[in-house]
């Protein structure tokens, strides 16, 4: 049975998690390539206005509660310096691309993206990349968002739309790669919370509605829209 490990690592708006856990065989360790999926998800769907960049989301009357969060995933890339597991020099470089396009729910932690082959080794100064492209989207937002905003005893459907590329990445300092087969899952967290960060709960009692929804995009609302593609 091969092992699986998740390993740490974080950002401000997005973190990238390599979150440790493993589960050990009854019988000698596998030998031979270990693999690496990558999960892109969604955090904190529901927060209060407004959100402090350094204490996430305060308490308020004015909340927000996202039902849906999707993102157009063109393609993910995995890169890293391949070093000797005896000296961690004589390194090499790598490169390894998974292509879509795939328009994936970021509420559903069990979608996965790449299973990467990673050879043994010590892998240094690793990037991970995801970019969403307005090319692969057509007509649709390349990143989407649905849900509530509420204050006191009013609630307003709302909506963000965003038709331009999408392109985010984050690193981490090394990961150890042994002989054994291990299978690593990746993980990309978006906080949502974050993503208002800066936004007055005014902004949205201001907003001007489209068939009774606050739409937030380039054309429409464009001051929250600035702020949310700020963060």
């Amino acid at each position: 049975m091969r092992r699986r490990k998740l390993l740490v690592v974080g950002l401000a708006v997005s973190t990238i998690i390599f979150v440790s856990c493993q589960k050990e065989s009854t019988n000698s360790s596998v030998k031979g390539p270990s693999s690496m999926n990558i999960k892109i998800e969604a955090m904190n769907p529901s927060y209060s206005l407004p959100v402090d960049a350094t204490k996430s989301a305060l308490a308020g009357s004015s909340t927000i509660t996202w039902d849906t969060a999707q993102m157009v995933v063109s393609n993910v890339k995995f890169e890293a310096e391949l070093k000797s597991m005896v000296t961690h020099h004589d390194s090499i470089e790598i490169s390894y691309k998974w292509t879509g396009p795939v328009l994936t729910d970021l509420m559903d932690s069990t979608v996965t993206f790449g299973n990467f082959v990673l050879q043994p080794g010590f892998y240094d100064q690793v990037e991970i990349s995801v970019n969403g492209n307005h090319e692969d989207a057509g007509d649709q937002p390349v990143f989407y968002l649905h849900g509530i905003y509420s204050k006191d005893t009013t609630t307003i459907p709302v909506m963000v739309k965003v038709f331009e590329n999408v392109a985010f990445k984050t690193e981490k300092d090394s990961v150890d790669v042994t002989d054994e087969a291990v299978d690593f899952t990746s993980y990309i967290q978006i906080f949502l919370d974050q993503l208002m960060s800066g936004v007055d709960p005014s902004a949205f009692d201001n907003a001007t509605l489209t068939d009774g929804i606050i739409v937030i995009s380039a054309m429409k609302n464009r001051d929250i829209y600035e702020t949310i593609m700020h963060n």
